[in-house]
């Protein structure tokens, strides 16, 4: 995968279906634990409630996945949540949908069809961002061929992790995947070959905009 979309922030709805209210709270850029902590914050904000059911997708491949049902009918809440992340491409999110019950009850049917509304609601409203796969190089150059290089980092594609100055300038940088190659070129080129420049073989994922 060279990228991947994910929930950009925190994001609350509410949804009423025959009296019971359904409040889908959703949020992003979330591992393991992040999703744990969102969703035991969910359940401390809303104490009271009937059911707390939720999903989320903690990686990037979208391989680790987690849903609870929270006493609802078993396949009828945590699934279909855990379904609109994934049809959304949606991963690293949570979505937390409480209910109040409000005396009427919906049957199998009506339960999946009001938990995968209230999520697709909370998705619907939130902004989807998305991070590409990134290489981290590392450069060393002197100070001359550093501030010639600043001028290819400032069209984008890249991301300046850290500087260290010293004899010369040490710099680690996340580089788009697609672009690393022409980007190691470009060093090259602009520097005739004086400045070090070796792709460490690390992998990350950033917002980055803009190519070489």
């Amino acid at each position: 995968m060279n990228c991947y979309r994910f929930i950009d922030g925190e994001y609350e709805i509410r949804y009423e279906i025959k009296r019971s209210v359904f409040i889908a709270t959703a949020k992003g850029e979330l591992d393991e634990d992040g999703a744990e902590s969102f969703v035991k914050s969910v359940k401390k904000r809303y104490p009271d409630a009937t059911h707390n059911c939720y999903a989320y997708v903690s990686d990037e491949l979208g391989n680790r996945t987690r849903f609870s049902d929270d006493g609802e009918p078993g396949g009828t809440a945590g699934q279909p949540i855990l379904e609109v992340l994934k049809k959304q491409g949606l991963v690293k999110s949570a979505v937390v949908v409480t209910r109040y019950f409000g005396g009427i009850k919906l049957g199998a049917g009506g339960l999946v069809g009001a938990y995968s509304a209230a999520a697709a609601e909370a998705v619907r409203a939130a902004k989807i961002s998305f991070k590409e796969e990134c290489r981290l190089i590392r450069i060393k150059a002197d100070y001359s061929d550093y501030a010639a290089l600043e001028k290819l980092f400032a069209k984008g594609g890249c991301r300046v992790d850290s500087v260290e100055y010293g004899d010369g300038v040490s710099a680690r940088m996340y580089v788009k995947t697609d672009y690393t190659e022409a980007f190691l070129k470009s060093i090259r080129e602009l520097t005739s070959a004086r400045a070090q420049a070796s792709d460490t073989g690390e992998v990350g994922y950033e917002c980055l905009s803009g190519r070489f």
